[in-house]
């Protein structure tokens, strides 16, 4: 194959949030499809949940905030959600779900980003088949966590999330349809 040089110019818009939406999705639906690489698929999809979600505010940021770039690195993830709670009005109960769901994901999120080398000492009783016990390992928090079942609670629940967020901002109703556009010419 033979290749050429081409020049392009123009300028584009990226939606982050919608890329981190679907590659959670992406590894939630491979986590539910095959127990091969499950916990795997688990752990991504519920990164990938809390980085939508943190990309999220940083795009509704950009259209409640005049000066979102310079205030948004000061809060923290769980200041900026109840700051969009508070100005958009919202007044749910934030220690349930779907937003208990948001603070496992940027939990879990930070136990990875923030990982160390762990001793852990445990004694357990457990009642398992001869398979299970030879597949038997002492986990730790965050492996704990790595399960399909969180992972379809946190994905969903983020999802409701960013909805409820993207409508009370009024930015339409469908926040997960967006995710590239660009205008560009070829010289």
């Amino acid at each position: 194959m033979t290749k050429e040089t081409y020049k392009f110019s123009g300028s584009g818009k990226v939606t982050t949030y919608n890329w981190m939406w679907k590659s959670a999705r992406l590894a939630l639906e491979s986590a539910q499809n095959s127990e091969e690489g499950r916990f795997f698929n688990s752990m991504n999809a519920l990164v990938y949940s809390a980085f939508a979600m943190e990309a999220f505010f940083n795009h509704l940021g950009l259209h409640l905030v005049d000066d979102w770039e310079k205030q948004e690195r000061k809060l923290s993830k769980y200041k900026k959600l109840m700051k969009f709670r508070n100005d958009l009005g919202i007044t749910s109960d934030i220690k349930s779900e779907p937003y208990l769901s948001v603070s496992d994901a940027f939990d879990f999120r930070d136990l990875l980003a923030h990982g160390r080398t762990e001793t852990i000492e445990k004694q357990e009783v457990l009642e398992l088949s001869e398979e299970e016990a030879k597949r038997y390992m002492i986990d730790t928090e965050w492996m704990d966590f790595c399960t399909l079942d969180n992972a379809q609670r946190v994905f969903e629940n983020i999802e409701k999330v960013i909805t409820e967020l993207y409508k009370a901002a009024e930015l339409g109703d469908y926040p997960f349809l967006h995710f590239h556009s660009s205008v560009y010419s070829r010289a």
